[in-house]
């Protein structure tokens, strides 16, 4: 009986205290919000205009000045980090065919995505997947030889890739393999938006 006696005391002193902790919480942020519209409003408010009596400063232009000074304080969205990557591996041991498809694929890119490349927004890398760190990307796009791999990047995670596996049929014809790259990086990067 005392047990129970004492928890229930005990469970009366924690509700007693967690209540007057939000209630001090609460004041104590109205407090603060007050603080910061007198703030707004004074920084609102030029020297000049400070020097007048507040009744001679049309209510409109206060208004206005006070909204232009609550915008500017406000946080700005978060703007979504997004990019594509076009990524083209190859082994150790490289063929001429191998070296062609790289440079093609980099021509490609850079004739076509110029502004792309400058701004960022798109990426072209050249890894050996036979370096240790980059062995993981075998499995993780499941090459099997070079290849050409574009990647759409949000925020630092990937959320979608293309091993674009017909740059071996059109390393024949660089103006169809031009266009393959083109049309596939485009998609990427209108997916992107």
């Amino acid at each position: 009986m005392n047990i129970k006696k004492l928890i229930t005391g005990s469970l009366l002193v924690f509700v007693f205290f967690s209540i007057a902790f939000l209630v001090y919480r609460e004041t104590a942020q109205k407090g603060k919000e007050v603080n910061t519209i007198s703030e707004l409003q004074a920084v609102s408010v030029s020297p000049a205009e400070k020097a007048e009596p507040a009744g001679e400063i049309p209510a409109k232009e206060l208004a206005t000045k006070s909204q232009k000074a609550v915008q500017s304080v406000l946080p700005v969205p978060a703007v979504r980090n997004t990019k594509v990557i076009a990524y083209y591996f190859h082994g150790t041991n490289r063929c001429t065919t191998c070296r062609t498809i790289e440079r093609y694929s980099q021509e490609a890119i850079e004739k076509y995505f110029a502004k792309e490349l400058q701004n960022k927004t798109l990426e072209f890398k050249v890894l050996n997947v036979e370096d240790p760190e980059n062995r993981h990307y075998i499995q993780d796009y499941q090459l099997f030889s070079s290849s050409l791999v574009i990647a759409l990047y949000k925020d630092d995670k990937q959320m979608t890739w293309k091993n674009l596996t017909n740059v071996w049929t059109y390393v024949s014809d660089k103006e169809k393999f031009y266009q393959y790259v083109k049309d596939e990086t485009e998609r990427f990067l209108q997916e992107k938006e």
